[in-house]
């Protein structure tokens, strides 16, 4: 661990074109007719190569005319579609920096992502455009630099590639679709075409920020980590490798998050590989999409893992397509991933990878490797890898924890307004607590979120995967209480099965199925909190600060419900006051349940 390899140097030193030139110069011709991006829910609305290619030159065009200048973000507020990556590239291509956000975003959070972004263009869809329209006009983003995509945005791509075919121009053919408070997509199809900006530089690739994307706010506030042409080639590069198998993908996880745009942007259009679309995930519907266009290859996060485990549909037969399955986003242990391996085709990979916004895929497991369950994988050529103890030094030998340092080209620039993201030698603290085995790499929590027990870490991962085998736990997060007599203990939050096979959960039963599967000072001494969802960001990691607010506001209402019993004033309570007095009780030694 630590050093460079020459791999590593000779597979990065060469990156020095723009990333729409080295996408769309793949090493080996397709057909071009051949359907590219596909909507699964109704395969009639795909786009082949050739359309794409055009409909990206036509929306630089289009770009350029409202005014987007190198430089420039521009703000995809949108949920998953086959415009997407066409969005992606077209602003890539103008020049301008691409940034997503997620489209049910509240206003508050809008407006932090506006405030990290500073857009000189936001696209939106018709249902999000008033909270757009309220959050922006504060920021002096006037309703003419918001464009939004409809319903008929797909329709009017067809209409486009028509035109072409007949040898019309498009110009003037959307004047009717304008609105005076605020744009629409089909008015950027009236310029023309437009070249894509392009160079032949390293050093230009190195410093011309092409995109960025907003980190997982676990802990807090987002922030937005800037990765340039450079990087985004060189995460491509590190994570591309030959199948003995056609491929064909199916997308359900968020284009807006790094995770799922590693595989939706550049794959299809390099390689000629099908991408099959769908909005959102859906247990149902990914499975018949699976099934029905016989998909080889997807991604997914450990909570989808969890519900694929846990469905009572034949998924083994649903599945049986798939040849790979790549889990990342946030911890899952070992029992979960072979469990959901064994509803596999024997000739079928899952396995975890690892990475991060800032950073992009670092460990794998590959198809025809053979891994663990429970590791993320080997070190990726053109990255580093370090462990650094709590003292400050590198971790030496196998099987000794510390934080994951990481190194290569694939790393983020800067975060906006930043200056602290890499240490001095370009090294980037991920936070993660792992150790080596092998060669092979394993996560055993957040260094933030690891509990002190009585001077023993506890990572809160370890209690959740032990939990989540009980059938009766839909999901499980766990965080650390301080607790008076006893310092920080585990607490935690539990979303029952609606299995209606499986009897109702008491805090009494999930105290003790730890207990028997979990050394003493892991046990939930800070108690089990029964809620209807966990929450998480989009690729599926725990927002911990989140239960954390929520915990406190749960002590809060407890200390009062406690007040309130001892000045007899039960009859006083509301109904909510009276729904928590029976929810919350005190168990055996103290602990408390709801």
């Amino acid at each position: 661990m630590g050093s460079k390899t020459t791999m590593s140097t000779k597979m990065t030193s060469d990156v020095c074109t723009d990333v729409l030139t080295f996408t769309f110069g793949g090493p080996k011709p397709y057909n071009l007719n051949q359907p590219l991006f596909i909507e699964a829910e109704d395969p009639s609305r795909s786009f082949t190569a050739a359309q794409f290619r055009q409909l990206v030159r036509t929306l630089i065009a289009g770009l350029k005319a409202h005014n987007i200048k190198p430089g420039d973000c521009v703000l995809v507020h949108l949920g998953n579609s086959i415009l997407y990556p066409a969005l992606f590239f077209a602003i890539i291509g103008a020049g301008g920096v691409y940034m997503g956000s997620n489209p049910r975003s509240q206003p508050k959070e809008i407006d932090h992502i506006l405030s990290l972004a500073e857009p000189k263009l936001i696209f939106t869809t018709r249902d999000a455009l008033p909270s757009i329209l309220e959050v922006s006009a504060p920021r002096g983003i006037h309703p003419a630099q918001v464009c939004v995509v409809d319903d008929r945005a797909i329709d009017h791509c067809a209409q486009l590639f028509l035109w072409y075919e007949l040898g019309y121009s498009a110009a003037g053919q959307f004047s009717a679709m304008s609105d005076t408070r605020h744009s629409n997509f089909a008015n950027l199809l009236c310029y023309g075409e437009s070249d894509w900006l392009m160079f032949n530089d390293a050093a230009v690739a190195r410093n011309t920020p092409a995109a960025m994307f907003s980190t997982s706010g676990t802990g807090g506030l987002p922030k937005a980590a800037i990765l340039s042409h450079h990087a985004i080639i060189s995460q491509h590069r590190a994570i591309y490798y030959d199948v003995p198998h056609p491929v064909s993908r199916l997308m359900s996880l968020p284009m807006f998050h790094l995770f799922g745009a590693l595989w939706t942007h550049l794959f299809p259009v390099r390689y000629g590989h099908p991408l099959f679309v769908l909005p959102r995930f859906e247990v149902n519907e990914f499975l018949a999409t699976v099934h029905k266009y016989q998909i080889s290859e997807t991604y997914l996060v450990p909570a989808i893992i969890h519900s694929l485990n846990q469905s009572i549909l034949p998924v083994t037969d649903y599945l049986s397509s798939l040849r790979y399955v790549g889990v990342a986003g946030a911890p899952i242990d070992a029992a979960s991933m072979q469990l959901f391996r064994s509803r596999l085709s024997p000739m079928a990979y899952a396995c975890q990878i690892w990475g991060m916004t800032e950073v992009g895929v670092i460990f794998q497991t590959r198809y025809g490797q053979s891994g663990d369950a429970g590791s993320i994988g080997t070190r990726l050529a053109g990255y580093e890898a370090r462990l650094i103890d709590q003292d400050g030094r590198t971790v030496q030998g196998d099987e000794r924890p510390g934080e994951l340092h990481v190194r290569g080209a694939g790393l983020l620039t800067a975060y906006k307004g930043q200056t602290d993201a890499l240490d001095p030698h370009g090294w980037f603290r991920t936070g993660d607590v792992a150790y080596v085995k092998q060669g092979q790499y394993y996560i055993i929590g957040r260094n933030k979120e690891l509990i002190k027990v009585r001077g023993w870490q506890v990572a809160p991962a370890e209690i959740e995967a032990v939990l989540l085998q009980h059938p009766g736990i839909a999901d499980a997060a766990v965080i650390g209480i301080n607790k008076d007599g006893m310092g920080e203990v585990p607490r935690a939050f539990v979303v029952r099965s609606r299995d209606p096979a499986v009897s109702r959960l008491t805090g009494e039963q999930v105290y003790k199925y730890g207990r028997e599967h979990l050394a003493r000072y892991k046990s939930l001494d800070g108690g089990v909190i029964f809620v209807e969802e966990i929450p998480r960001t989009a690729s599926g990691k725990i927002q911990r600060f989140k239960l954390s607010q929520m915990n406190s506001y749960r002590e809060m209402v407890a200390s009062l419900l406690s007040q309130f019993d001892g000045e007899g004033a039960s009859d006083r309570r509301s109904p909510m006051g009276a729904e928590m007095d029976m929810a919350i009780g005190v168990a055996p030694e103290g602990r408390v349940t709801v």
